[in-house]
């Protein structure tokens, strides 16, 4: 009767003990998910993308900065060819998300696409963001989610059906980011809407050249000190109505950083570009570059034409 009693109870702590086990575990889980995470567009201080935004970056310019990066960091890596390969036509659209985590590693990938192939490939190019300085809400660190939908089309050429021209385009929204390059219309400079799209697409480079050689102070890399060759490179987009945004310029110094930004932004209002007859934002790289002559050259150049003068006299033949 001991042992049947006995039996019982340590049947029924047993019992009590598995219950309150799984009460445990079940409450552990609960709480690993409702770990916050919180909106990449909601965050206090979005995640900092070190690869690719500048360290003197203001505060307002993080989000946008970290933002283009992962699309251009998705719009470069993505094998675009892996369409042809798989026959696919027109539009593909890849939905995909991410977060960031608390450590700004890249973390819990999801990803949904017409072929597994393409999602096999986007699972591939998140994976290799690289790390970045993750959200912070409240002073703390956070997760945070980012949603990286792509638009995949597929163009047949005009000239030849059986060949096919992928056109990889990073989506925010309602805006669809088509290059310059492969864009079908071009947006369209003042005075540029004669002929067809490559013509377009020559005149609106030429008259940009020509415009920020007009107004871009080119003395002020002397007044810097600087000399010989200087490059800047600045990158733009025109946007759905045709204007100018999101300049951003490098250069070997802030000042001409500053003078070819104020430039840029200067540049007229434009018809937007236009993809499968709906106005698309589309990026635009300048590379801005001179020549500075050293102050010691400038004087050597004066005392040849003084001494030439003094000997020769003065030939306007």
């Amino acid at each position: 009767m001991k042992n049947s009693l006995l039996l019982a109870f340590i049947s029924i702590l047993i019992s009590i003990l598995l219950t309150n086990s799984a009460n445990s575990s079940n409450e552990l889980n609960l709480e690993n998910e409702q770990e916050e995470v919180i909106k990449f567009s909601d965050v206090e201080k979005p995640p900092f993308y070190i690869d690719w935004c500048t360290s003197n970056i203001s505060k307002d310019k993080i989000r946008e900065c970290t933002d283009s990066g992962i699309k251009l960091f998705a719009k470069t890596n993505f094998n675009t060819e892996i369409a042809a390969d798989l026959n696919l036509s027109g539009y593909q659209r890849i939905t995909s998300a991410f977060i960031i985590d608390k450590s700004g590693k890249i973390d819990n990938i999801r990803v949904r696409a017409s072929h597994p192939d393409l999602e096999k490939e986007a699972l591939r190019v998140i994976n290799l963001i690289p790390k970045m300085e993750p959200g912070i809400q409240n002073g703390e660190a956070v997760s945070t989610s980012y949603l990286l939908p792509i638009i995949f089309k597929v163009q047949s050429d005009s000239l030849s059906q059986s060949k096919k021209n992928p056109i990889l385009n990073i989506v925010n929204g309602d805006n669809v980011e088509v290059p310059f390059s492969t864009v079908e219309n071009v947006p369209i400079y003042p005075e540029c809407d004669k002929g067809n799209n490559e013509a377009r697409r020559k005149c609106m480079s030429q008259k940009i050249t020509k415009f920020v050689q007009r107004k871009f102070n080119t003395k002020l890399a002397g007044n810097l000190g600087l000399s010989g060759r200087q490059r800047i490179s600045v990158i733009f987009k025109i946007d759905k109505n045709g204007d100018v945004v999101g300049v951003r310029a490098r250069a070997p110094h802030p000042r001409l950083v500053k003078e070819a930004t104020r430039v840029v932004n200067l540049l007229p209002k434009m018809r937007p570009g236009m993809q499968l007859g709906k106005a698309v934002v589309v990026p635009y790289s300048l590379p801005i570059i001179f020549q500075v002559r050293s102050q010691s050259n400038k004087n050597e150049t004066y005392e040849k034409s003084k001494s030439k003068f003094l000997k020769n006299g003065w030939n306007n033949n």
